[in-house]
């Protein structure tokens, strides 16, 4: 019997300092800028991970500040306010 063995996904880089701007602050940011990237675009962009860009984005849709038209793929994402 085989064993799948998952490696862990690291982050692109630590952040040796503290950021002047909240993680969901950033990516309202760059998502006025570019309303069609994706949550890959973002974790490289902002050089944190995509787990934590999907948790920041789930706040902001609870939140309702952020909502997703559209598909997955061809999609764009609606800042409110």
């Amino acid at each position: 019997m085989k064993t799948l063995v998952k490696t862990p996904v690291k982050t692109p880089v630590k952040t040796p300092v503290k950021t002047p701007m909240k993680t969901p602050e950033r990516i309202l940011l760059l998502l006025k800028e570019n309303p069609h990237l994706a949550i890959a675009d973002l974790a490289v962009s902002i050089e944190i991970s995509e787990s934590a860009v999907e948790r920041a984005i789930r706040k902001l849709r609870e939140q309702n500040r952020l909502r997703r038209i559209g598909p997955t793929k061809g999609g764009y994402w609606e800042i409110a306010g």
